[in-house]
Order: structure tokens, then sequence, then C-alpha cells
């Protein structure tokens, strides 16, 4: 880890560790989104993590912004700080300066028909924390390439929808007037593929807090005279779970430091394998994860008022979202399919 990273992570941590107990994180599903720990976010420039130094962002690129997605994950984070910081990469790709606020990131990308002279038409797009949104953000395929969509959320219909963690995924319906309307060198399927990579990270930094619980939790329970840990089947679940997470963080890591280097352009060698992979074994260790951490820990894992829940919740939710393992390992099968036998390492080590 460089000097930048051990910057973010310990201060994140900091962060979200002290404001985000059990008590604070019940809390907040009771009485909906924390504006003061936002703000707090947003002082601090954690959401704009990835924004360039004019933007008033700390202008690192998506490795050194690592710990910050992964700590996202780490603490069960109920606020879009993965979405700000794909919101604040694009905006400055597309050189446009977003307004102050929640940003709604918009995860499918935008058909050429749904920007209207009336602004932009959205029909039931499901939007993480959409009803908390000051402003969306997504990508519209064109004619001849991408444009970044800047769109006010004021005016539109919103059909509030929780995930499985518990975190806002509402869908809009309706028009909504355009802010901004740039061209963006990046492909119009972006925000999908963004997404992935920051799931991915999420993933990584709940699944090592589900093993921190569980290694404090078997190491402090006694049965039959010794710790949990001293008996050999917690110990296989243990290191299961340690290599389960360090898989998924070295391969996410791997796929951001890809994506700093070769960018994601659907032609020529780009970060795309990685990131597909990333995701793929990310949302496939999820499984083993929550069953694992669970049954390291016995029936109080499954009680509403021990903690584990807000990690295991959260990790089912994103194993699915922005595509599944199936999804992304059928992308990566056809890649061994198109390079043959005799083309699958050169393809993984180029």
């Amino acid at each position: 880890m460089n000097e930048t990273q051990q910057m973010l992570e310990d201060s994140v941590n900091r962060l979200f560790g002290d404001r985000l107990g059990w008590d604070q994180l019940t809390a907040i599903e009771e009485h909906g989104f924390p504006t003061a720990l936002w703000q707090e976010a947003v002082e601090q420039g954690i959401t704009k993590v990835l924004a360039s130094e004019a933007a008033g962002g700390m202008g690192v690129g998506w490795y050194d912004a690592y710990p910050v997605l992964r700590a996202a994950g780490r603490h069960a984070v109920p606020l879009p700080v993965a979405e700000a910081a794909i919101a604040e990469w694009l905006a400055g790709q597309a050189g446009v300066e977003l307004p102050e606020g929640v940003p709604g990131l918009l995860p499918a990308t935008l058909g050429p028909a749904q920007l209207t002279a009336a602004g932009l038409r959205l029909d039931s797009v499901r939007t993480p924390w959409g009803r908390n949104a000051d402003y969306l953000v997504g990508v519209a395929e064109t004619g001849t390439g991408a444009e970044l969509v800047v769109a006010s959320p004021k005016g539109l219909a919103i059909a509030s929808e929780d995930n499985i963690g518990r975190d806002p995924r509402d869908s809009l319906t309706g028009t909504a007037a355009l802010i901004a309307r740039q061209a963006l060198p990046q492909p119009a399927d972006s925000v999908r593929w963004l997404g992935a990579l920051a799931r991915s990270a999420q993933i990584a930094g709940a699944g090592a807090a589900a093993l921190d619980l569980a290694l404090k939790y078997s190491s402090e329970r006694s049965q039959f005279g010794k710790p949990l840990s001293g008996f050999q089947a917690i110990q296989h679940y243990l290191a299961d779970l340690a290599g389960l997470v360090a898989s998924v963080d070295a391969i996410t890591m791997a796929a951001c430091a890809g994506l700093d280097q070769r960018g994601m352009a659907p032609s020529g060698r780009n970060a795309r394998f990685e990131i597909a992979a990333a995701k793929c074994r990310a949302s496939e260790a999820v499984e083993k994860l929550t069953r694992l951490s669970h049954q390291c820990h016995g029936a109080i894992g499954f009680t509403y008022e021990y903690g584990l829940h807000f990690l295991t919740r959260r990790l089912w939710a994103w194993r699915a979202e922005f595509g599944g393992a199936g999804e992304w390992g059928e992308y990566l099968g056809r890649i061994a399919a198109e390079v043959g036998g005799d083309g699958i390492w050169p393809a993984i080590t180029a």
C-alpha cells in the first residue's frame, strides 16, 4: 500500500468507524438518509476521491482510490459513496462540473430516444438513492459515441424500493430537465463496468469485516473448555474466509490498476477483462463469505441485534448489482472461446 492509499484508508476508516456502529446503522434504517454523515463525507473529500484537483477533488486514479471503495463495503456505509466517485470520474472525463448534493447514478446505458427536446425520459429506471438525489448522472449512447448527461430529478415519479441490504434502489419515471450534456470520451456502457468494479471493491471490504467479526467471536467464545477458534472445523472456516477475501482483494486491485493503465475502450487490450474477472470472482465468493461467517457465529449471527447481518445482507445485494457471476463468467468464457486454448494464458498475462 502506497502513501496515498494509506492516507485515504486511515481517513475513511476513521470517519465511518466512528460514525457507523450497529446502533447507528439500525437508526439509519429506521429513520432514513443520514444527511449529517453525508455532509461529513463531502467535507472530507471522500465523495470526490476520483475528481480532478481542478474540480475540488484529490485527482487520484482507481488504484489509489481502492481503499475508499473498499471501506464503503467494510463499514456497510448507507451512502452513495461509490456512486458519487463514479459520477465524479465520468464528469472529469467529459469536462463537466457536477452540481452540489447527492448524486443519482443511472445504472443502465441511456438510449438516444430517451434524450428529447423536453429532457431525459425515464421509465421505471432503478436508481441507487433515487429518492435522495439532488441530480442525476447517466451515460447516453449516440450515433458516434457517448454523452454524459446530467439532469434534475424534480417532478419525477419515484417508486420507493430497497434492496436486501435496505439501501434505496428507487424506480424513477418521467422527464427530467437537462442540466448538462457533453460528449464523453468513454464507452456508452461505462457506468455498468465501473459499477461492477465498485461493487467488487465493496464486496471485498464487507467480506473482510465479516472475517474480522468471525475471528473475534470465535476467539472470545468458548465451548467445552476451549475457544471456538481452537476447533479444527472453525479453523477451516476461518482459513477459507481469509482466502476468499484475499482473492477478491487481489483481483479487484488488479482491475483498478488495469483501468488506470489501459482504460476500457471496447477494442484492444483494455481493462474489461480484469473488471469482468473481478466481478465474477467477487459475486461468486459471496455465497461462501456469508455462509462461513454465519457458521462461525452459530445462532447469534442470525439475530438482528448482532450486526453481522448489516454486512451479509449487503453482500447478497451487491453480488447481483451490475451483473452477477453468471453474466460476467459468460463474458470471460466468450473471450476464452475466441482466443482458443493456446491463447488463454497470453490473453490473461498480456
